[in-house]
């Protein structure tokens, strides 16, 4: 199965999420590859899940860290991304051997996660079980454990979210390597440490971005069957992607009140309609 890999730098939370989405609107489109992005955050910043409301992050912590607050196209819970690579796949769900249901091609994706934890030395518990007390309401993602996650004797080491569209999904997650737990209390209140954990903590040495990246890619190559192309973003991604930074992540409504300009549907529509009427090649 050929899929596309891109490595970004390090941007901002808009500009990240700006282009997770355009890269899924491009493959929906089917005009690309399926697609592994790994990046990086700077500033750090706190994702909130869609239909979070913006009130569960401390507005004047994040502030005063310094840390962006950027609203996902995605479900769950709140995020801080810190020390960490994220990862974007989108992909055709229909490509799932197991189904195409929300369950079964989380635990396809996860197969590379696993794989490439396993790379490091991390062995992910089998069959995660959700806590007893799950906490649905509690707003930082990694207070929550369900079947969907990854976790390590009991605690969680990664979380992942989608966004859906027809038979296409875009699936974003975050594997922290290490944690800054004041910065955690200070943004979201008092947590229960015991719920989570991450890289470091597991295998009491330090693990630098670019040995968890490559164990990544390798990992999503072994466990998937994956055969990776080394590629950037297309024109029109870089289009997309410029579109939805200006008119959607990039703009306080959107943050606060998941509002985005009144004409970016028809923007986007004019640019994948040119891009799809001029033949772009896949990949």
């Amino acid at each position: 199965m050929k899929w596309r890999l891109i490595y970004s730098p390090a941007l901002s939370g808009a500009w990240n999420m700006a282009i997770d989405e355009a890269m899924f609107l491009a493959h929906v489109a089917g005009l690309t590859l399926p697609t592994l992005r790994l990046y990086r955050w700077q500033p750090p910043a706190v994702s909130l899940g869609l239909l979070q409301t913006f009130e569960v992050v401390n507005e004047e912590a994040c502030r005063q860290l310094g840390f962006d607050i950027v609203r996902r196209p995605s479900g769950g819970g709140a995020v801080l991304h810190q020390h960490e690579v994220t990862y974007a796949v989108v992909v055709d769900r229909r490509l799932c051997p197991y189904g195409s249901s929300v369950l079964s091609t989380y635990r396809w994706l996860a197969e590379g996660l696993k794989a490439g934890l396993k790379r490091l030395g991390v062995d992910i518990s089998p069959s995660p079980l959700p806590y007893p007390n799950p906490l649905t309401h509690e707003p930082f993602c990694f207070a929550r454990l369900t079947d969907a996650d990854l976790s390590v004797n009991g605690r969680k080491l990664g979380g992942s979210a989608q966004a859906r569209k027809r038979n296409f999904l875009l699936q974003h997650g975050s594997i922290p390597l290490r944690l800054d737990i004041e910065a955690i209390e200070r943004i979201f209140g008092s947590i229960e440490r015991e719920r989570f954990t991450c890289v470091e903590e597991v295998l009491k040495r330090n693990v630098k971005l670019d040995e968890f990246a490559e164990a990544l890619v390798q990992g999503f190559s072994k466990g998937l069957g994956v055969d990776f192309t080394l590629s950037d973003l297309t024109p029109l991604e870089h289009q997309l992607a410029n579109l939805l930074f200006r008119h959607k992540y990039g703009i306080v409504l959107w943050t606060k009140e998941r509002q985005t300009c009144p004409d970016l549907a028809s923007k986007i529509e004019m640019a994948l309609s040119h891009a799809i009427s001029s033949s772009s090649a896949i990949g």
